[in-house]
């Protein structure tokens, strides 16, 4: 399985090779999830999300065109799953205590004794700011800009993935971009 390509790989599974299957988990389980990550904003729900992708993925193979790319479709599924996963109210708010408290270094969350530590506070606090913001974007905005900024699709496949137009795409990304330079102003004011 594992000389197989993405097409290849789906077509096994879309002819129902279960075998298929688990090494599409496998291959894709660690961007699935970063992807709902991004979307969800949240650990538990990321997870939820992913494994909610992943088996949609299962089911819906036979809707599957290899007219694009396997991964990107596979990721706007995750995108989807994500937004759907927001609007039905599951969001859990809440923090994990692994990343709040190191045993032996209480006084390190309230004053970070490095620079180092000064800066990836910082890269979470701008992190999170920017995954609150991206709650303000239409679910075509953030399909969009999680498939272009976070993964990196050239806008052509976020494209072929959302069965419309490049132009299309590229409007539903400067929108999104607007909307995210006004609510991200103050923060990035104090940048």
């Amino acid at each position: 399985m594992k000389a197989l390509g993405d097409t290849a790989l789906a077509l096994a599974l879309k002819g129902g090779d279960e075998a298929a299957f688990d090494e599409i988990v496998r291959r894709y389980q660690g961007r699935v999830y970063a992807t709902a990550y991004r979307v969800t904003g949240n650990r538990e729900d990321a997870l939820d999300v992913a494994q909610e992708a992943l088996l949609k993925a299962y089911r819906k193979i036979g809707s599957w065109q290899p007219t694009g790319p396997f991964l990107a479709w596979l990721l706007r599924l995750t995108v989807n799953q994500g937004i759907d996963h927001l609007r039905r109210g599951k969001r859990n708010r809440h923090v994990s205590l692994d990343e709040t408290f190191v045993p032996g270094q209480e006084d390190a969350a309230i004053t970070p004794a490095t620079a180092a530590t000064e800066e990836a506070v910082r890269a979470r606090e701008i992190d999170a700011k920017v995954r609150e913001s991206l709650s303000v974007l239409s679910p075509a905005q953030r399909t969009v800009f999680v498939l272009r900024h976070y993964e990196g699709f050239p806008l052509a496949e976020i494209a072929g993935e959302m069965g419309c137009t490049v132009g299309s795409v590229k409007v539903h990304l400067f929108r999104a971009l607007k909307k995210l330079r006004v609510e991200l102003k103050d923060f990035y004011d104090t940048v």
